[in-house]
């Protein structure tokens, strides 16, 4: 009794203590991924470059209502029939730039777009001088590269795009990278004790055989036991090599998935972004098969390599550089008996339940701290009764900042909310108890 005792407060002991390295791990994994996200989904760029078009347009503005001025003083001095002409022309292209006009709505925002080019056209029938001056300002404005610069407008739509798109790709691959981790250190950690009280068996059975005078049995197990240790933990370190996928590639693939559904309004209240949200995870937790039914997407190709090539690939950029092609590993290799039972549990419904679990305290936690970033500024604008409604500019900076701290803050309230989630540490103890049908 007293040893069974001993065992499992053993077991408890090294299952809490898994549950502890699991969270320092994550925390460490997050900056790298930090890292790849904020660079390849930059918002600053964006928002300097819409910066620099704002410049712009005020300076180009400046321009034009300095070549108006010109051309009315002309046709001032001209003929009265061509002085008809040109004010006809010249008051076209005012109503097409001026306030009142056609304009563009963008994010809440009166855009008053100039097409030089059309000007140029209306104005034609002034003199040579006042075509010279335009004409100028217009070629400075518009050449200076092949490819034209984007507009304000497609600026707007790019930087509302990617935020939400960054936002919700940090939901999605702090998820999956705190549960990639989680079946790591728990298989890793389960290997561990089951090597001690294999151990522990082997030491006291060796005992045993000394105490009874056989010195054959009791010699040479140790050399063993070392070699057999330092294989395993060649096999465990290239085993955690494989989290390289998901930070450098894995990440993207997710990417690509949330930024081909998100759909975004001029304004929106705290329901309309619940149901913004939930329509993405829908559209992306979900797909359309050939017979029309919908099914589950799996992120199996999003957590680890599929291939050989793939997993020398990563194994190469671990370190674990080789000359000999790819080609499948043994089954009796320690590190290809861990991937394999990773991929089975990472295709499990088990697994399935837990990462839908940690999504939505995930979704809760942005949600949460958007509401009260954003949201709860702006209540006491509005009438008793009435839904908050913020202008789609508005929300950006919030979203911005909230994948920021998602990714970089310290303590971290993404991971420390899913790693609380029960589901989760559910499955790492169904993992743990598994090594009686494996190690017999």
């Amino acid at each position: 009794m007293e040893q069974e005792r001993v065992a499992r407060d053993n077991l408890k002991r090294r299952f809490t203590q898994t549950q502890s390295d699991v969270s320092y791990t994550i925390l460490m994994l997050v900056p790298e991924l930090s890292e790849q996200v904020l660079r390849e989904m930059d918002l600053d760029a964006i928002t300097q470059e819409l910066q620099r078009a704002r410049i712009t347009q005020s300076s180009l503005s400046a321009s034009v209502a300095s070549s108006v001025e010109l051309v009315e003083a002309t046709d001032s001095r001209s003929e009265s029939g061509t002085s008809y002409s040109g004010s006809a022309s010249t008051q076209s292209w005012i109503e097409t730039g001026q306030p009142g006009g056609s304009r563009e709505m963008i994010l809440g925002e009166s855009v008053a777009p100039v097409h030089l080019s059309d000007s140029l056209m209306t104005t034609t029938s002034t003199d040579s001088s006042s075509n010279v001056s335009i004409q100028g300002s217009a070629v400075d404005s518009t050449s200076g590269s092949e490819s034209p610069r984007p507009t304000k407008a497609e600026l707007w739509n790019e930087l509302k795009m990617l935020t939400f798109t960054r936002t919700l790709t940090t939901v999605y691959t702090t998820t999956l990278l705190a549960l990639l981790t989680t079946v790591q250190l728990t298989l890793l950690a389960r290997g561990r004790y089951v090597r001690s009280v294999v151990q522990l068996e082997r030491q006291q059975r060796h005992q045993q055989a000394l105490e009874e005078g056989d010195f054959a049995a009791g010699f040479g197990w140790e050399e063993n036991d070392e070699d057999a240790e330092d294989e395993e933990e060649v096999a465990s370190a290239k085993y955690l090599t494989m989290t390289w996928w998901i930070l450098h590639v894995g990440w993207k693939d997710v990417g690509e998935r949330v930024g081909g559904v998100v759909s975004l309004k001029t304004k929106l209240a705290p329901s309309d972004l619940h149901r913004l949200v939930h329509d993405v995870r829908r559209r992306v937790e979900h797909e359309v098969t050939f017979e029309g039914t919908e099914r589950k997407v799996e992120f199996h190709t999003t957590l680890l390599p599929q291939t050989p090539e793939t997993t020398q690939h990563v194994l190469t950029q671990g370190g674990y550089a080789s000359a000999l092609p790819p080609r499948p590993a043994p089954q009796n290799d320690a590190f290809a008996r861990l991937l394999a039972e990773t991929r089975e549990i990472v295709a499990s419904p088990d697994f399935a339940c837990v990462f839908e679990a940690c999504l939505d305290r995930a979704t809760e936690v942005l949600l949460s701290s958007v509401e009260n970033a954003v949201f709860a500024s702006a209540t006491d604008a509005v009438a008793p009764g009435e839904e908050v409604r913020i202008r789609l500019a508005g929300l950006l900076p919030g979203l911005a900042r909230w994948s920021h701290l998602a990714l970089n803050g310290l303590p971290n309230e993404l991971v420390d909310n899913i790693l609380d989630v029960r589901q989760v540490a559910a499955l790492s103890a169904i993992i743990f108890g598994r090594f009686e049908e494996r190690f017999q």
